[in-house]
């Protein structure tokens, strides 16, 4: 009988490990991704961060026109641009789609969503999604 709960036990214990070794994995590949993005991302040279931005802020104004971007806060640290930022629309879902799509896909400048609401709207969907832009500038980048 004791041999049972000892197998019992063992057999449990092996599972747990299993499972955090599952986690572990996990936790790996997805840092392994992560590097490769990391890798993947060079800044542009011979350009402000405040352009860099305006051209990001123009990019995603020309591929969802009904979007309201509200810049609220502005900040310089550290060799670093941040902007946090409100998109505002009535839109479709597939619109929606499309535009979280776009953040997450966009490599430089990096794109950090804080929170995401999402009202109804009749036929069309309210969406408010908070963001924060950040971007890295050069050394020789005077005008920041």
């Amino acid at each position: 009988m004791s041999a049972l709960i000892y197998l019992d036990k063992t057999e449990k214990s092996i599972k747990e490990d299993a499972a955090f070794i599952k986690k572990l994995e996990h936790k790996i590949n997805q840092s392994i991704r992560l590097k490769k993005t990391l890798e993947s991302i060079s800044i542009p040279e011979k350009k402000s961060a405040e352009i860099l931005a305006a051209q990001f802020i123009d990019s995603l104004k020309a591929k969802f026109p009904e979007i309201n971007i509200e810049i609220s806060k502005m900040t310089k640290e550290q060799k670093q641009l941040s902007l946090d930022m409100s998109l505002k629309a009535e839109t479709s879902w597939s619109r929606f789609t499309d535009l979280l799509s776009f953040l997450e896909e966009t490599g430089y400048p990096f794109i950090f969503i804080k929170s995401i609401s999402i009202s109804q709207k009749g036929n069309s969907i309210g969406i408010d999604i908070k963001t924060e832009l950040k971007l890295i500038y050069q050394e020789d980048d005077k005008r920041v």
